[in-house]
């Protein structure tokens, strides 16, 4: 096994702080003997630290992706509840049609009653004027007297 403080295994204090992103007096603390910061803690902080920031960043992420779906929930119920609204106003509106096409058809009998009446009120004074007719000639009279 190679010695950790070997040069080409272990980096001087200073470049192991840059690398690790800790202040100088953190990087000496994992020093060796020689001065030296094995290479091997420093590929472990950095990737403790890589793992640190991408968790940072998930949590950013959730917190972000939290208030959108808030936001779209909200947004959700508001669409419902104009649905629900828009549903109440069209069976309203259907009603008052087929109010209003039985109106109609209501009205239209009545107008056919009317010209019905018209023409038996049209027939009986044909009628009637037949009859004063033939009264004034005095056909009637002579009919009903035999």
């Amino acid at each position: 096994m190679a010695d950790p403080a070997a040069p080409g295994e272990a980096l001087p204090v200073a470049e192991a702080a840059r690398l690790m992103g800790v202040p100088e007096p953190e990087a000496r603390s994992l020093a060796g003997a020689g001065g030296l910061v094995p290479l091997e803690e420093v590929r472990n902080r950095i990737g403790g630290a890589a793992v640190a920031l991408e968790l940072a960043r998930a949590r950013e992420e959730v917190g972000r992706l939290s208030g959108q779906l808030k936001e779209v929930r909200a947004s959700n119920a508001r669409l419902q509840k104009e649905i629900k609204d828009s549903t109440a106003e069209r069976r309203r509106l259907t009603d008052e049609v087929l109010e209003l096409r039985a109106a109609a058809e209501e009205r239209l009998m009545l107008m056919e009653r009317i010209e019905q009446m018209a023409r038996l009120e049209r027939d009986m004074d044909e009628s009637v004027s037949e009859v004063e007719r033939l009264r004034s000639r005095g056909l009637i009279g002579r009919l009903l007297n035999r």
